[in-house]
C-alpha cells in the first residue's frame, strides 16, 4: 500500500501576516495488526510527535505552514498566493510504516501508533521530537532541537546537537545498550529504580547529578608499555560506574550541559 500525498492550500489572515496552512489526516492499516510494528520518519524541516494508543492502526496528522516573507521587488503590486503545498509518501509494508520524500516546506507530523511500536525518527531544522507511551526500541536524531520522551518501555538511542534530551522510562529492555548524546544541552534521564546497567558518562563543561547509588571512576582507555620506550597512559575523559549490579552499557555524553540520572 503506497500513498503519494499533495497538500492543498488554505489561506489564513493573522496579525502576524499572511501564511498558508493545511491540516490533513490519514489512517494507515497494518498488514498484521496483532503484531508489533515500526515507524520510520525522516524530514529536513519540521517536528515529529508520536504517541502510543490502544489501537491497531497508525493515525497521521500533517500540518504544513508557510509565513509570508519579503519577496523580489519585481513582484511589487502583485498579490502573493501563499504556497503551503508539500509532497511526501506514506508507505506500509509488513507492519513497517515509512514517511519519506518530504521536500523543502516545513511539515509537522502528529502520529498515533499502537503501543507496541518501534520508532526511527530523524529531523534537521526546527525539528523537535516528542514521544509518549510507546513500548519498543526507539532511535531519535534531532540535530537542531530538543528530544522529549515519557512513558517509554524499551530502549532508546537519542542524539541531537543543539538541544536537550529528556527521557522518562516506565521500564527498560533488560540487557540492551542505550545511548544519549548532545553537544549543547542537558541530558535528563529517568530510569526504573531496579535497573542494572553500566553507566558511561562524559560532560566536558557540565556536572553529573543522580539519586542512584552510583560510584563513578575515571576511565583509563589505554596503557601502553613498550620496552625501552617508556609508558603511555591515555585517559579518555569518561566516567564509569554501575547502576544496580551492572549490565548493558548506558552512554551519556554532553559537551555544554549537565547529565542527570533519576530514579523512577
Amino acid at each position: 500500500m503506497k500513498k503519494q500525498i499533495w497538500l492543498a492550500v488554505v489561506c489564513l489572515i493573522t496579525n502576524l501576516g499572511v501564511f498558508a496552512q493545511e491540516e490533513q489526516e490519514f489512517t494507515v492499516p497494518l498488514s498484521d495488526p496483532g503484531k508489533p510494528g515500526t515507524l520510520v520518519a525522516s524530514m529536513h524541516r519540521g517536528s515529529i510527535r508520536v504517541e502510543g494508543y490502544n489501537g491497531k492502526e497508525v493515525k497521521i496528522k500533517v500540518v504544513t505552514a508557510e509565513e509570508d516573507e519579503d519577496r523580489d521587488t519585481r513582484r511589487s503590486g502583485l498579490r502573493r498566493i501563499p504556497n503551503a503545498a508539500a509532497q511526501f509518501d506514506i508507505e506500509e509494508r509488513n507492519n513497517v510504516v515509512t514517511i519519506s520524500g518530504i521536500k523543502s516546506k516545513r511539515v509537522d507530523f502528529m502520529i498515533m501508533v499502537p503501543e507496541a511500536f518501534s520508532l526511527n525518527l530523524k529531523t534537521h531544522h526546527d525539528g523537535f521530537i516528542g514521544v509518549k507511551n510507546v513500548k519498543g526500541n526507539i532511535e531519535a536524531d534531532g540535530h537542531h532541537e530538543d528530544i522529549e520522551m515519557s512513558g517509554i518501555s524499551g530502549s532508546v538511542v537519542a542524539d541531537t546537537h543543539h538541544g536537550e534530551i529528556t527521557v522518562a522510562f516506565d521500564d527498560v529492555e533488560r540487557g540492551t545498550p542505550m545511548a544519549f548524546s548532545t553537544y549543547h544541552g542537558d541530558i535528563d534521564i529517568t530510569l526504573p529504580d531496579d535497573v542494572n546497567s553500566s553507566a558511561k558518562i562524559k560532560t566536558t563543561k557540565g556536572e553529573v547529578y543522580t539519586d542512584f547509588d552510583l560510584d563513578l571512576k575515571v576511565e583509563v582507555t589505554n596503557v601502553d608499555s613498550r620496552r625501552g620506550e617508556g609508558t603511555k597512559i591515555q585517559v579518555g575523559g569518561w566516567l564509569k560506574g554501575d547502576l544496580g549490579s551492572g549490565g548493558a552499557e548506558y552512554m551519556f555524553s554532553s559537551y555544554h550541559g549537565d547529565v542527570i540520572i533519576r530514579k523512577n
